[in-house]
């Protein structure tokens, strides 16, 4: 029993040993990730903590692990974190070091945790449509002495936007001032500006950059600058770049600040001796002191009674013989450094032989008028005047101070008028009264802030009254501002249908993809000037009307006659209608009826030459018809094909060979024309032109052939022709015997018949070896002969011509003819006859 009871109670210890501790702050704190009052600021060096493993971009879900650390900071390893998120899940993995809230929004470290500089806690990423989450981290170094004090700490935060959201744009700042204006090295530096994000992304990791007579001071952040930085003569600026955690913006610049002179300050003087005679001279004390450590004297002025001596001006002691007994003198100075002065305080009188007699008076509650005060508005002081001697009161002086320097213009006057100022102007009064001995001191009121006076938005107008859903709508407005401000970081919203789109505030363009026909978009618009907004805002109107559908198309090209001429056509349309086509076929600019909506044109109705065009109108569902889109195409030729047919075979020297362009082709067309031309190996040439010629070859022969079609298309053929020697007549004889002349020759070709020629002309054909002629005429005559194959008559193959001489012969003389009696006698008979009727038949 006492072994299981030792072995139990060492198991508690072990898990008793392993929880963190929870005492006090060393076990952290939740929802401080901007910094928080349980530690001081007063460590040195400052602290910088990091945070990294955070995505550019997160995905939906994902689990990301985040590595937080704190450097520099004082001395030591203790310390300490707060990180919140506001989208997703926080959770604090493997160990002790981390604790996170209830809500897994928030994460600190633990009692473990804090004797260390660098934990890591994981982050679920949000679900899709979270949009931008924001990540704030605040970092702790600790002296480890037990207290708040001499610890160090440090801020940062990121903006980190879902993947696939719209991209973040940067911010901006604008109207940026330093101030105040005429500052002294009694003032603290304020430097304000405008921040605006497109997306209303709030301002996060901000940076801000001090500048003394040019020279960055790397020790200075946030907007103020404190009197112990400052020295007179220097020049002071700033550069700011925006960020909202995600984005830096570009750089701006403030003004250059020139800090200016302190006026020296003096307190009121004491007369001495207090009781005096006519027998002492009067001499006072008074202390001075500057800001800027500048030489400091005095300027003195006296009075006698309550009268001005002006010629003890600056007289700092008043001898004894300008006094008498009874006479009430009063001394006021005034500090003087050269650059400014102090205003003049007063000593209390003194009587000559009678000690001090006269309380000086005193102004009470100086105050200005209540209420914000704009650059419209006229304001007052107002003051009570009381009098220890129940003296009444005989003067009164008021001094106007305008951004700590004295406003002279203003002086002695109740009031400040409204064209003296401007917003920003910081305005206080001092007032003193007397009671005809004395002035009482000086006393001064409230201060007084010239508000900013918004603008006032005077017109706004759009770039449509009605618009379609491919246009981009842009607005333009004027305002006018009594401050002469510019307009800055106005108030722009789009309202949808009479419902606001807040993803649109701030945009001047309306973008197309944002809207539909027939919706009715109105932008209200309240002008800005970097401080507020017109009061009254003005609107205006925009219609979105159907867009008109659009059509591309193209034809095909580099297409002939027995192509298939197609078109493809594309539609669309910005608001989403379906489109429908009508389409029309031109030829030669003659619209083809058949072919209406037709989205091919076959083959058979097209020809060489021609020019083909579609029109295409498209129409969206609204019968809104589009702009008719076009594409033409010109039917290509198809050349012709060229082919040579030799008619001749076989091929014989110096004899006719026929050749015909006859199968040459044109599949769209004819052959207009067939050139012929040709060159042997002797270089002899020769040309012809037809579709059918023929040429006597003396030699191997190249044959080329053009043909040209309707289009004036060409192809060219060519055929080589080898020529052998073909048969002949040889052997001829032409002899004369009497009246015959009997030729006789050889052949050596094929079977042939043989022309006989006499004198050139054909005189009869056989188709023996031999032929007798007897020709009607002695005398001269030339025979030769020619070999006739079938239709074709050689020409190579035929004889030389030979001459022959036939002799004349003896006739026998005639007889008398039977015949030509006949013939007499016949024409004589009817010649008679003749006579015969003709006189038979004139009877009268």
């Amino acid at each position: 029993m006492n072994r299981k009871f030792l072995v139990t109670a060492m198991v508690l210890l072990v898990l008793l040993g392993s929880m963190p501790l929870t005492q006090g702050n060393s076990n952290g704190i939740h929802n401080r990730s901007t910094g928080c009052s349980c530690h001081t600021q007063s460590g040195t060096p400052a602290a910088t903590v990091s945070l990294t493993g955070h995505p550019a971009q997160y995905t939906a879900g994902s689990t990301y692990t985040l590595s937080i650390s704190v450097s520099n900071g004082v001395s030591g390893s203790s310390g300490g974190f707060n990180l919140e998120v506001d989208k997703g899940t926080l959770s604090a993995g493997v160990g002790f070091a981390v604790n996170v809230n209830q809500a897994q929004n928030s994460a600190t470290h633990s009692i473990t945790g804090s004797s260390q500089r660098s934990w890591s806690i994981d982050w679920i990423a949000p679900s899709t449509g979270s949009g931008v989450t924001a990540l704030t981290v605040a970092g702790l170094t600790a002296d480890s002495s037990g207290n708040n004090n001499g610890d160090r700490w440090d801020t940062l935060s990121f903006q980190i936007p879902e993947a696939g959201a719209a991209p973040n744009s940067p911010p901006s700042v604008s109207n940026l001032m330093l101030g105040p204006s005429g500052a002294t090295t009694t003032d603290t530096l304020v430097l304000t500006y405008s921040y605006s994000d497109p997306e209303n992304d709030p301002e996060s990791g901000t940076t801000i950059q001090w500048f003394k007579d040019g020279v960055e001071q790397t020790s200075l952040s946030g907007t103020t600058v404190s009197p112990s930085e400052t020295a007179k003569g220097q020049e002071w600026s700033a550069k700011v770049l925006p960020s909202d955690g995600s984005d830096v913006g570009g750089p701006m610049f403030s003004n250059v600040l020139t800090i200016a002179n302190s006026a020296p300050t003096t307190t009121a003087p004491t007369l001495s001796p207090n009781q005096p005679t006519e027998d002492d001279s009067l001499s006072f004390t008074s202390t001075s002191s500057d800001a800027d450590a500048d030489v400091v004297n005095f300027e003195v002025r006296w009075f006698l009674d309550g009268i001005l001596i002006p010629e003890l001006n600056d007289v700092e002691t008043l001898p004894a013989y300008a006094t008498r007994d009874g006479d009430s003198w009063v001394v006021e100075v005034r500090a003087n450094d050269s650059e400014d002065v102090s205003q003049w305080v007063s000593s209390q009188a003194v009587s000559i032989g009678g000690g001090q007699v006269n309380t000086p008076p005193v102004a009470n509650t100086v105050v200005l008028s209540s209420g914000p005060i704009f650059t419209t508005d006229d304001f007052s002081v107002a003051y009570t005047y009381s009098d220890a001697d129940g003296d009444a009161e005989t003067n009164v002086e008021i001094q106007w101070f305008l951004n700590n320097a004295a406003y002279a213009f203003a002086e002695n006057s109740h009031i400040i008028p409204s064209a003296f100022t401007e917003k920003g102007q910081i305005w206080f009064a001092q007032v003193r009264v007397n009671d005809g001995t004395e002035w009482s001191s000086w006393t001064s009121s409230n201060q007084l802030t010239v508000q900013n006076t918004v603008p006032v938005t005077e017109s706004v107008t759009l770039s449509h009254s009605e618009a379609y859903t491919t246009d981009e709508i842009s607005v333009q407005f004027t305002m006018s501002d009594l401050d002469g401000d510019a307009e800055s970081n106005s108030e722009i919203t789009w309202w949808r249908d009479g419902i606001m789109k807040s993803s649109l505030t701030g945009l001047t363009t309306l973008p197309s993809s944002s809207t539909m026909k027939d919706e009715v978009w109105t932008v209200q618009v309240k002008a800005g000037d970097g401080n507020g907004f017109s009061t009254t805002p003005l609107t205006a109107n925009v219609t979105v009307l159907n867009s008109a559908p659009s059509a591309s198309v193209a034809v095909s090209e580099n297409i002939t006659s027995q192509d298939t001429l197609n078109v493809v056509i594309t539609t669309a349309d910005a608001d989403g209608d379906e489109v429908q086509t009508n389409v029309q076929w031109y030829r030669n600019g003659f619209l083809d009826g058949t072919l209406m909506n037709a989205t091919s044109v076959p083959a058979s109705y097209l020809g060489p030459g021609q020019t083909w065009s579609v029109h295409v109108t498209p129409t969206d569902e609204g019968q809104l018809s589009g702009v008719t889109a076009t594409s033409s195409t010109t039917v290509l030729n198809t050349a012709p094909t060229s082919e040579i047919t030799v008619k001749t075979d076989p091929i014989w020297l110096g004899e006719r060979v026929d050749l015909s362009a006859s199968l040459s082709t044109d599949i769209d067309g004819q052959i207009v024309t067939a050139l012929w031309s040709w060159t042997d190996t002797n270089s002899m040439t020769g040309t012809a032109s037809g579709t059918d010629v023929s040429i006597f070859p003396t030699a191997n022969i190249v044959v080329t052939l053009v043909v040209v079609d309707d289009m004036g298309g060409e192809d060219t053929s060519n055929v080589q022709l080898l020529v052998v020697q073909g048969p002949t007549v040889s052997e001829f004889t032409s002899v004369s015997t009497g009246r015959n002349v009997d030729l006789q020759w050889a052949w050596d070709g094929p079977d042939a018949n043989f022309t006989i020629l006499r004198n050139g002309i054909s005189i009869g054909v056989t188709d023996e070896l031999s032929f007798t002629d007897q020709p009607l005429f002695a005398g001269e005559n030339t025979y030769s002969v020619q070999p006739l194959i079938g239709e074709e008559a050689l020409i190579a193959g035929a004889t030389a011509p030979q001459t022959v001489v036939v002799q004349t012969t003896a006739q026998a003389a005639p007889g008398p003819s039977t015949t030509g009696g006949l013939i007499s006698g016949t024409m004589l008979l009817l010649f008679g006859l003749g006579i015969g009727f003709f006189a038979f038949m004139r009877r009268d």
